[in-house]
């Protein structure tokens, strides 16, 4: 399994209460999938993958495959969550639909590409590169808790990125 984002990690720290429902939004192998379930949470992970899907089980992990980005599979759960965590994904139509399914006094936790990794990597296409200070726009209805853009260059990870740590209120 892929090491859990240090971000992900950082940010459920700071959250007082580790129970309750979390979405792990877009996500892949479930990496945080299982790291959420091990922390209490009741989890809903969502993936277009049914592969990606079938390759993890946790307890308290539902599992749902689904297109995310087709609007029309808006809401995903009829309740709304305390934590939705998304890593690696961008789609800029989806992001109202994505705050909507939280909580009051519930929080979001985002990490994905930004500005400058197109020319190191992929992905290098724009539509999934956000510009700089995008997330804090794309949030701006909730209050900020922590924001970064940063450059990581270790013996694991070489990317541009933005990360956000949001409560909605």
């Amino acid at each position: 399994m892929n090491k859990i984002s240090n971000w992900v990690k950082y940010c459920l720290e700071k959250i007082p209460y580790r129970q309750g429902r979390a979405l792990d939004l877009a996500c892949g192998k479930g990496r945080h999938s299982i790291f959420l379930s091990n922390q209490g949470y009741n989890v809903l992970s969502v993936d277009i993958n049914e592969i990606s899907l079938n390759l993890f089980n946790g307890r308290s992990i539902r599992k749902k495959a689904i297109d995310v980005e087709d609007v029309n599979n808006w809401p995903l759960e009829e309740k709304n969550f305390y934590v939705i965590v998304v890593t690696n994904f961008l789609n800029r139509t989806i992001f109202p639909l994505i705050i909507n399914s939280i909580d009051t006094e519930g929080y979001l936790i985002y990490e994905t590409f930004s500005d400058g990794h197109q020319n190191i990597g992929r992905p290098n296409n724009p539509k999934y590169i956000l510009k700089s200070k995008e997330l804090i726009n794309l949030t701006s209805g909730m209050r900020l808790l922590e924001y970064e853009e940063i450059y990581i260059n270790n013996y694991v990870n070489h990317s541009f990125k933005q990360r956000i740590f949001t409560q909605n209120v």
